[in-house]
Protein backbone atom coordinates (compact mmCIF):
# COMPACT_ATOMS: atom_id res chain seq x y z
CA UNK A 1 0.00 0.00 0.00
CA UNK A 2 2.79 2.35 0.87
CA UNK A 3 4.48 1.53 -2.41
CA UNK A 4 1.34 2.47 -4.32
CA UNK A 5 1.15 5.75 -2.45
CA UNK A 6 4.74 6.51 -3.27
CA UNK A 7 4.15 5.68 -6.93
CA UNK A 8 0.99 7.83 -6.98
CA UNK A 9 2.75 10.76 -5.37
CA UNK A 10 5.63 10.38 -7.76
CA UNK A 11 3.31 10.37 -10.78
CA UNK A 12 1.45 13.42 -9.55
CA UNK A 13 4.73 15.19 -8.90
CA UNK A 14 5.96 14.33 -12.37
CA UNK A 15 2.73 15.54 -13.97
CA UNK A 16 2.85 18.77 -12.03
CA UNK A 17 6.47 19.25 -12.95
CA UNK A 18 5.70 18.66 -16.61
CA UNK A 19 2.70 21.03 -16.41
CA UNK A 20 4.85 23.68 -14.78
CA UNK A 21 7.50 23.35 -17.49
CA UNK A 22 4.86 23.55 -20.20
CA UNK A 23 3.26 26.63 -18.67
CA UNK A 24 6.64 28.23 -18.14
CA UNK A 25 7.65 27.45 -21.68
CA UNK A 26 4.33 28.76 -23.00
CA UNK A 27 4.73 31.99 -21.08
CA UNK A 28 8.32 32.40 -22.17
CA UNK A 29 7.45 31.71 -25.80
CA UNK A 30 4.14 33.61 -25.76
CA UNK A 31 4.21 36.06 -28.66
CA UNK A 32 1.44 38.44 -29.72
CA UNK A 33 3.54 40.02 -32.44
CA UNK A 34 4.84 37.13 -34.61
CA UNK A 35 6.42 38.14 -37.87
CA UNK A 36 4.99 36.91 -41.15
CA UNK A 37 6.51 34.63 -42.25
CA UNK A 38 7.78 33.42 -38.84
CA UNK A 39 11.34 34.55 -38.18
CA UNK A 40 14.16 32.44 -36.76
CA UNK A 41 16.31 35.43 -35.93
CA UNK A 42 16.91 35.47 -32.18
CA UNK A 43 17.08 39.24 -32.06
CA UNK A 44 13.74 39.59 -33.85
CA UNK A 45 12.10 36.94 -31.65
CA UNK A 46 13.43 38.69 -28.58
CA UNK A 47 11.89 41.98 -29.76
CA UNK A 48 8.53 40.29 -30.28
CA UNK A 49 8.52 38.69 -26.81
CA UNK A 50 9.54 41.95 -25.11
CA UNK A 51 6.80 43.77 -27.02
CA UNK A 52 4.28 41.14 -25.87
CA UNK A 53 5.20 41.56 -22.20
CA UNK A 54 5.11 45.35 -22.39
CA UNK A 55 1.79 45.20 -24.23
CA UNK A 56 0.18 42.97 -21.58
CA UNK A 57 1.54 45.12 -18.76
CA UNK A 58 0.34 48.42 -20.25
CA UNK A 59 -3.03 46.94 -21.23
CA UNK A 60 -3.60 45.61 -17.71
CA UNK A 61 -2.46 48.87 -16.14
CA UNK A 62 -4.66 50.96 -18.45
CA UNK A 63 -7.73 48.82 -17.77
CA UNK A 64 -7.09 49.02 -14.02
CA UNK A 65 -6.80 52.82 -14.18
CA UNK A 66 -9.97 53.13 -16.26
CA UNK A 67 -11.82 50.79 -13.92
CA UNK A 68 -10.72 52.76 -10.86
CA UNK A 69 -11.55 56.12 -12.45
CA UNK A 70 -15.04 55.10 -13.57
CA UNK A 71 -15.75 53.48 -10.21
CA UNK A 72 -14.73 56.50 -8.10
CA UNK A 73 -15.74 59.32 -10.41
CA UNK A 74 -18.91 61.24 -9.47
CA UNK A 75 -21.34 61.85 -12.31
CA UNK A 76 -24.26 64.29 -12.51
CA UNK A 77 -27.63 62.80 -13.30
CA UNK A 78 -30.42 65.04 -14.65
CA UNK A 79 -34.08 64.15 -14.07
CA UNK A 80 -37.15 65.79 -15.66
CA UNK A 81 -40.60 65.66 -14.08
CA UNK A 82 -43.44 66.70 -16.38
CA UNK A 83 -46.24 68.98 -15.11
CA UNK A 84 -45.60 68.45 -11.39
CA UNK A 85 -48.34 69.16 -8.88
CA UNK A 86 -47.62 71.47 -5.98
CA UNK A 87 -47.38 68.46 -3.64
CA UNK A 88 -44.82 66.84 -5.94
CA UNK A 89 -42.90 70.10 -6.21
CA UNK A 90 -42.68 70.43 -2.43
CA UNK A 91 -41.41 66.85 -2.18
CA UNK A 92 -38.74 67.51 -4.79
CA UNK A 93 -37.76 70.78 -3.14
CA UNK A 94 -37.21 69.09 0.21
CA UNK A 95 -34.70 66.71 -1.40
CA UNK A 96 -33.18 68.68 -4.28
CA UNK A 97 -33.58 72.31 -3.22
CA UNK A 98 -30.15 73.34 -4.52
CA UNK A 99 -30.63 72.15 -8.11
CA UNK A 100 -34.41 72.10 -8.64
CA UNK A 101 -35.58 74.34 -11.49
CA UNK A 102 -39.21 74.64 -12.57
CA UNK A 103 -39.76 77.19 -15.38
CA UNK A 104 -43.07 79.03 -15.24
CA UNK A 105 -45.45 78.99 -18.19
CA UNK A 106 -46.89 82.32 -16.94
CA UNK A 107 -43.99 84.48 -15.79
CA UNK A 108 -45.98 87.61 -14.80
CA UNK A 109 -48.81 87.32 -12.28
CA UNK A 110 -50.99 90.07 -10.77
CA UNK A 111 -50.57 90.53 -7.04
CA UNK A 112 -54.27 90.01 -6.39
CA UNK A 113 -53.92 86.43 -7.68
CA UNK A 114 -52.02 85.33 -4.58
CA UNK A 115 -52.34 88.26 -2.18
CA UNK A 116 -55.19 89.79 -0.22
CA UNK A 117 -54.79 92.69 2.21
CA UNK A 118 -57.42 93.40 4.82
CA UNK A 119 -57.27 96.63 6.80
CA UNK A 120 -59.16 98.25 9.65
CA UNK A 121 -59.43 101.96 10.32
CA UNK A 122 -59.29 103.69 13.66
CA UNK A 123 -62.61 103.09 15.37
CA UNK A 124 -63.49 106.79 15.27
CA UNK A 125 -63.97 106.41 11.50
CA UNK A 126 -66.80 103.94 12.12
CA UNK A 127 -68.20 105.68 15.18
CA UNK A 128 -71.20 107.94 15.62
CA UNK A 129 -68.91 110.98 15.81
CA UNK A 130 -68.43 111.20 12.04
CA UNK A 131 -72.00 110.35 11.08
CA UNK A 132 -74.33 112.86 9.55
CA UNK A 133 -76.63 112.61 12.58
CA UNK A 134 -73.88 113.81 14.91
CA UNK A 135 -72.89 116.60 12.54
CA UNK A 136 -76.53 117.68 12.20
CA UNK A 137 -76.81 117.74 15.97
CA UNK A 138 -73.74 119.99 16.20
CA UNK A 139 -75.04 122.11 13.34
CA UNK A 140 -78.27 122.85 15.18
CA UNK A 141 -76.25 123.95 18.18
CA UNK A 142 -74.21 126.21 15.88
CA UNK A 143 -77.30 127.97 14.55
CA UNK A 144 -79.61 127.83 17.55
CA UNK A 145 -77.22 127.77 20.45
CA UNK A 146 -77.63 131.43 21.19
CA UNK A 147 -75.05 134.16 21.55
CA UNK A 148 -71.79 132.22 21.90
CA UNK A 149 -68.15 133.22 21.65
CA UNK A 150 -66.44 132.41 18.34
CA UNK A 151 -63.98 130.06 20.04
CA UNK A 152 -66.67 128.32 22.10
CA UNK A 153 -66.48 124.56 21.60
CA UNK A 154 -70.21 124.41 20.87
CA UNK A 155 -69.50 126.48 17.74
CA UNK A 156 -66.10 125.10 16.71
CA UNK A 157 -66.97 121.42 17.26
CA UNK A 158 -69.00 121.15 14.07
CA UNK A 159 -65.98 122.19 11.99
CA UNK A 160 -63.74 119.85 13.98
CA UNK A 161 -65.88 116.78 13.32
CA UNK A 162 -66.54 117.76 9.71
CA UNK A 163 -62.76 117.85 9.22
CA UNK A 164 -62.43 114.52 11.03
CA UNK A 165 -65.12 113.03 8.78
CA UNK A 166 -63.24 114.34 5.74
CA UNK A 167 -59.98 112.80 6.90
CA UNK A 168 -61.66 109.41 7.44
CA UNK A 169 -63.24 109.52 3.99
CA UNK A 170 -60.00 110.67 2.37
CA UNK A 171 -58.03 107.91 4.11
CA UNK A 172 -60.55 105.29 3.02
CA UNK A 173 -60.58 106.52 -0.58
CA UNK A 174 -56.79 106.78 -0.78
CA UNK A 175 -56.26 103.31 0.67
CA UNK A 176 -58.80 101.77 -1.69
CA UNK A 177 -57.30 103.42 -4.79
CA UNK A 178 -53.72 102.61 -3.85
CA UNK A 179 -54.64 99.03 -3.04
CA UNK A 180 -56.33 98.62 -6.43
CA UNK A 181 -53.18 99.93 -8.10
CA UNK A 182 -51.04 97.64 -5.98
CA UNK A 183 -53.13 94.59 -6.87
CA UNK A 184 -52.70 95.31 -10.58
CA UNK A 185 -48.90 95.25 -10.25
CA UNK A 186 -47.34 92.10 -11.63
CA UNK A 187 -45.01 89.71 -9.88
CA UNK A 188 -42.43 88.42 -12.38
CA UNK A 189 -40.69 85.08 -11.94
CA UNK A 190 -39.21 82.93 -14.70
CA UNK A 191 -39.02 79.94 -12.36
CA UNK A 192 -41.15 78.76 -9.47
CA UNK A 193 -40.05 80.58 -6.32
CA UNK A 194 -40.06 78.33 -3.23
CA UNK A 195 -42.44 79.39 -0.47
CA UNK A 196 -39.64 80.07 2.00
CA UNK A 197 -38.37 82.77 -0.36
CA UNK A 198 -41.71 83.79 -1.89
CA UNK A 199 -43.47 84.61 1.40
CA UNK A 200 -40.76 87.01 2.72
CA UNK A 201 -40.56 88.67 -0.70
CA UNK A 202 -44.30 89.31 -0.80
CA UNK A 203 -44.26 90.45 2.83
CA UNK A 204 -41.58 92.97 1.89
CA UNK A 205 -43.74 94.18 -1.01
CA UNK A 206 -46.66 94.65 1.38
CA UNK A 207 -44.49 96.61 3.81
CA UNK A 208 -43.29 98.82 0.97
CA UNK A 209 -46.90 99.39 -0.10
CA UNK A 210 -47.94 100.38 3.43
CA UNK A 211 -44.93 102.65 3.83
CA UNK A 212 -45.39 104.40 0.49
CA UNK A 213 -49.16 104.80 0.96
CA UNK A 214 -48.90 106.32 4.43
CA UNK A 215 -45.99 108.50 3.38
CA UNK A 216 -47.78 109.84 0.30
CA UNK A 217 -50.96 110.47 2.29
CA UNK A 218 -49.05 112.35 4.98
CA UNK A 219 -47.10 114.26 2.33
CA UNK A 220 -50.26 115.40 0.53
CA UNK A 221 -51.72 116.74 3.78
CA UNK A 222 -48.45 118.47 4.64
CA UNK A 223 -48.43 120.10 1.20
CA UNK A 224 -51.92 121.51 1.74
CA UNK A 225 -50.98 122.74 5.21
CA UNK A 226 -47.79 124.38 3.97
CA UNK A 227 -49.65 126.06 1.11
CA UNK A 228 -52.31 127.37 3.49
CA UNK A 229 -49.78 128.68 5.99
CA UNK A 230 -47.36 130.21 3.49
CA UNK A 231 -50.17 132.11 1.79
CA UNK A 232 -51.79 133.14 5.09
CA UNK A 233 -55.21 132.14 3.79
CA UNK A 234 -58.16 133.62 5.63
CA UNK A 235 -60.19 131.11 7.67
CA UNK A 236 -63.92 131.07 6.95
CA UNK A 237 -64.53 130.89 10.71
CA UNK A 238 -62.33 133.98 11.22
CA UNK A 239 -60.27 131.90 13.61
CA UNK A 240 -56.92 133.27 12.44
CA UNK A 241 -57.81 136.86 11.58
CA UNK A 242 -60.72 139.05 12.54
CA UNK A 243 -61.96 141.29 9.76
CA UNK A 244 -63.14 144.85 10.34
CA UNK A 245 -65.00 146.94 7.81
CA UNK A 246 -64.22 150.61 7.75
CA UNK A 247 -67.51 152.38 7.52
CA UNK A 248 -67.99 154.53 4.42
CA UNK A 249 -64.51 153.91 3.08
CA UNK A 250 -65.21 150.68 1.13
CA UNK A 251 -62.36 148.56 2.48
CA UNK A 252 -61.53 146.43 5.49
CA UNK A 253 -58.56 145.49 7.57
CA UNK A 254 -57.73 142.38 9.61
CA UNK A 255 -56.45 141.85 13.09
CA UNK A 256 -54.67 138.52 13.88
CA UNK A 257 -55.98 136.29 16.61
CA UNK A 258 -53.74 135.21 19.42
CA UNK A 259 -53.99 131.92 21.30
CA UNK A 260 -52.12 132.22 24.52
CA UNK A 261 -48.82 133.89 23.70
CA UNK A 262 -48.92 132.74 20.07
CA UNK A 263 -50.12 135.05 17.28
CA UNK A 264 -51.64 133.67 14.08
CA UNK A 265 -49.69 136.30 12.15
CA UNK A 266 -46.49 134.51 13.17
CA UNK A 267 -47.56 130.88 13.26
CA UNK A 268 -50.50 128.92 11.90
CA UNK A 269 -50.17 126.27 14.61
CA UNK A 270 -51.23 128.42 17.56
CA UNK A 271 -53.76 126.61 19.76
CA UNK A 272 -55.44 126.74 23.15
CA UNK A 273 -57.70 124.44 25.13
CA UNK A 274 -61.22 124.13 23.71
CA UNK A 275 -63.75 125.31 26.24
CA UNK A 276 -67.38 126.27 26.60
CA UNK A 277 -68.05 129.71 28.03
CA UNK A 278 -70.91 131.42 29.79
CA UNK A 279 -72.07 133.96 27.26
CA UNK A 280 -72.94 136.58 29.87
CA UNK A 281 -69.51 136.94 31.45
CA UNK A 282 -67.12 134.69 29.47
CA UNK A 283 -66.49 132.37 32.40
CA UNK A 284 -65.33 128.89 31.42
CA UNK A 285 -68.08 126.36 31.96
CA UNK A 286 -66.08 123.30 30.91
CA UNK A 287 -62.79 122.64 29.12
CA UNK A 288 -62.96 119.59 26.85
CA UNK A 289 -59.97 117.33 27.61
CA UNK A 290 -57.67 116.75 24.63
CA UNK A 291 -59.51 119.13 22.27
CA UNK A 292 -57.99 122.38 21.03
CA UNK A 293 -58.99 125.36 18.96
CA UNK A 294 -56.60 127.52 16.98
CA UNK A 295 -55.83 129.52 13.86
CA UNK A 296 -57.05 126.80 11.49
CA UNK A 297 -59.46 123.97 12.15
CA UNK A 298 -57.09 121.41 10.59
CA UNK A 299 -54.10 122.59 12.63
CA UNK A 300 -55.99 122.48 15.91
CA UNK A 301 -57.52 119.09 15.02
CA UNK A 302 -54.10 117.57 14.28
CA UNK A 303 -52.89 118.60 17.74
CA UNK A 304 -56.02 117.34 19.49
CA UNK A 305 -56.72 113.85 20.80
CA UNK A 306 -59.86 111.83 21.48
CA UNK A 307 -59.37 111.01 25.14
CA UNK A 308 -62.67 112.66 26.10
CA UNK A 309 -64.56 110.53 23.58
CA UNK A 310 -63.23 107.32 25.13
CA UNK A 311 -64.98 108.39 28.35
CA UNK A 312 -68.77 108.27 28.49
CA UNK A 313 -68.85 110.62 31.47
CA UNK A 314 -66.84 113.22 29.58
CA UNK A 315 -69.14 112.95 26.56
CA UNK A 316 -72.23 113.33 28.70
CA UNK A 317 -70.67 116.35 30.39
CA UNK A 318 -69.95 118.02 27.04
CA UNK A 319 -73.40 117.30 25.60
CA UNK A 320 -75.10 118.56 28.75
CA UNK A 321 -74.05 122.12 27.89
CA UNK A 322 -75.72 121.96 24.50
CA UNK A 323 -79.07 123.72 24.31
CA UNK A 324 -80.33 121.65 21.36
CA UNK A 325 -83.09 119.29 22.34
CA UNK A 326 -83.49 116.40 22.39
CA UNK A 327 -79.91 115.54 23.27
CA UNK A 328 -78.33 112.91 21.07
CA UNK A 329 -77.47 109.56 22.60
CA UNK A 330 -73.82 108.77 21.96
CA UNK A 331 -71.60 105.87 22.94
CA UNK A 332 -67.97 106.34 23.90
CA UNK A 333 -65.16 104.78 21.89
CA UNK A 334 -64.14 101.34 23.15
CA UNK A 335 -60.83 101.58 24.99
CA UNK A 336 -60.56 97.78 25.28
CA UNK A 337 -60.26 97.18 21.53
CA UNK A 338 -56.73 96.35 20.31
CA UNK A 339 -55.13 99.41 18.79
CA UNK A 340 -51.72 100.74 17.89
CA UNK A 341 -52.85 104.14 19.16
CA UNK A 342 -53.46 105.37 22.69
CA UNK A 343 -56.51 107.40 23.73
CA UNK A 344 -54.22 110.41 24.13
CA UNK A 345 -52.45 109.90 20.78
CA UNK A 346 -52.77 113.06 18.73
CA UNK A 347 -54.89 112.91 15.62
CA UNK A 348 -51.78 113.88 13.67
CA UNK A 349 -50.21 110.59 14.74
CA UNK A 350 -53.36 108.75 13.66
CA UNK A 351 -53.64 110.56 10.32
CA UNK A 352 -49.95 110.06 9.54
CA UNK A 353 -50.72 106.33 9.62
CA UNK A 354 -53.55 106.94 7.13
CA UNK A 355 -55.88 106.30 10.10
CA UNK A 356 -55.39 102.54 9.68
CA UNK A 357 -55.02 100.40 12.77
CA UNK A 358 -53.46 97.48 10.92
CA UNK A 359 -52.97 95.91 7.52
CA UNK A 360 -53.40 92.13 7.50
CA UNK A 361 -51.91 90.51 4.38
CA UNK A 362 -52.94 87.01 3.35
CA UNK A 363 -50.41 85.29 1.07
CA UNK A 364 -51.75 82.29 -0.85
CA UNK A 365 -48.77 80.34 -2.20
CA UNK A 366 -50.96 77.68 -3.77
CA UNK A 367 -52.62 80.31 -5.99
CA UNK A 368 -49.22 81.60 -7.08
CA UNK A 369 -48.03 78.09 -7.98
CA UNK A 370 -51.17 77.35 -9.99
CA UNK A 371 -50.88 80.67 -11.84
CA UNK A 372 -47.21 80.01 -12.59
CA UNK A 373 -48.16 76.67 -14.24
CA UNK A 374 -44.73 74.99 -14.37
CA UNK A 375 -44.60 72.68 -17.38
CA UNK A 376 -41.79 70.60 -15.95
CA UNK A 377 -39.26 70.45 -13.15
CA UNK A 378 -35.61 69.57 -13.64
CA UNK A 379 -33.16 68.60 -10.95
CA UNK A 380 -29.68 67.08 -10.82
CA UNK A 381 -27.89 64.92 -8.29
CA UNK A 382 -24.44 63.39 -7.86
CA UNK A 383 -23.98 59.61 -8.03
CA UNK A 384 -21.46 56.86 -8.93
CA UNK A 385 -21.38 55.08 -12.27
CA UNK A 386 -23.38 51.87 -12.40
CA UNK A 387 -21.64 48.52 -12.98
CA UNK A 388 -23.31 48.25 -16.39
CA UNK A 389 -21.97 51.65 -17.41
CA UNK A 390 -18.47 50.76 -16.19
CA UNK A 391 -18.42 47.43 -18.08
CA UNK A 392 -19.76 48.91 -21.31
CA UNK A 393 -17.28 51.79 -21.08
CA UNK A 394 -14.33 49.42 -20.63
CA UNK A 395 -15.53 47.24 -23.51
CA UNK A 396 -15.93 50.30 -25.70
CA UNK A 397 -12.42 51.53 -24.92
CA UNK A 398 -10.74 48.13 -25.05
CA UNK A 399 -10.65 47.83 -28.84
CA UNK A 400 -9.16 51.26 -29.35
CA UNK A 401 -6.67 50.76 -26.52
CA UNK A 402 -5.45 47.44 -27.97
CA UNK A 403 -5.07 48.99 -31.42
CA UNK A 404 -3.06 51.94 -30.11
CA UNK A 405 -0.75 49.75 -28.03
CA UNK A 406 -0.16 47.35 -30.94
CA UNK A 407 0.77 50.24 -33.20
CA UNK A 408 3.11 51.91 -30.73
CA UNK A 409 4.87 49.20 -28.71
CA UNK A 410 6.64 47.05 -31.40
CA UNK A 411 8.29 49.98 -33.23
CA UNK A 412 9.36 51.57 -29.94
CA UNK A 413 10.88 48.32 -28.66
CA UNK A 414 12.65 47.72 -31.97
CA UNK A 415 14.03 51.25 -32.00
CA UNK A 416 15.29 51.13 -28.41
CA UNK A 417 16.99 47.74 -28.82
CA UNK A 418 18.53 48.76 -32.13
CA UNK A 419 20.06 51.87 -30.57
CA UNK A 420 21.29 49.79 -27.68
CA UNK A 421 22.98 47.32 -30.04
CA UNK A 422 24.67 50.15 -31.89
CA UNK A 423 26.11 51.64 -28.72
CA UNK A 424 27.38 48.29 -27.38
CA UNK A 425 31.07 47.52 -28.41
CA UNK A 426 31.54 44.33 -30.45
CA UNK A 427 33.88 42.60 -28.00
CA UNK A 428 34.01 39.26 -29.83
CA UNK A 429 35.01 40.81 -33.14
CA UNK A 430 37.75 42.86 -31.56
CA UNK A 431 39.05 39.81 -29.69
CA UNK A 432 39.37 37.78 -32.91
CA UNK A 433 41.18 40.60 -34.65
CA UNK A 434 43.52 40.88 -31.72
CA UNK A 435 44.40 37.18 -31.92
CA UNK A 436 45.14 37.39 -35.64
CA UNK A 437 47.44 40.30 -35.09
CA UNK A 438 49.05 38.51 -32.19
CA UNK A 439 49.78 35.39 -34.23
CA UNK A 440 51.07 37.41 -37.14
CA UNK A 441 53.45 39.28 -34.91
CA UNK A 442 55.07 36.14 -33.52
CA UNK A 443 58.43 35.36 -35.01
CA UNK A 444 58.79 31.60 -35.46
CA UNK A 445 62.54 31.78 -34.82
CA UNK A 446 62.65 34.43 -32.10
CA UNK A 447 59.13 34.13 -30.50
CA UNK A 448 59.00 37.90 -30.10
CA UNK A 449 56.10 40.22 -30.82
CA UNK A 450 56.29 42.56 -33.69
CA UNK A 451 55.84 45.88 -32.01
CA UNK A 452 55.09 47.62 -35.28
CA UNK A 453 52.19 45.28 -36.11
CA UNK A 454 50.69 45.59 -32.60
CA UNK A 455 51.01 49.34 -32.76
CA UNK A 456 49.11 49.38 -36.07
CA UNK A 457 46.32 47.21 -34.59
CA UNK A 458 45.80 49.32 -31.50
CA UNK A 459 45.92 52.42 -33.66
CA UNK A 460 42.94 51.04 -35.64
CA UNK A 461 41.15 50.15 -32.46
Amino acid sequence: MSVLCVILVTNISNHLSQLYRKVKSYIQDFNLFPSVPPSTDEHQLRNEKISTRIFLYLLTLSLAILLLYNSLNNVTQTVNVKAPTMTKYLELYLTYSQTLKCPCKQISINYDTFLSIEYTFHQVCTSVFITQDWINFLNEEYYYGGDLYLDDYRLTSIFTFQALNTFCGLANQTTSIRLTQFYSTQYVSAFVIPSEIFDPQVQTLVEQFISSTTHDFSLSISTVRDTTQSNALFSSQQSNYEMYLLGGRGYAYTDPWSYGDCSCSLSATCIEQSSMFRSSNGRVLYSVPGMYTGCYTVESLLQSNLQCFYNQTCINKVVSYFVTRPLMNTTALNNSLPSQFLPNSTLKEVINQIMVEQFVPSIIYNSYYNACQPTECTYTYQTKNSIIYIVTTLIGLLGGLITVLKLIIPPVVMFIRKEKERSRPDIGKRYNNFLRVLYASLDANTSYFSNDILAKYFARV
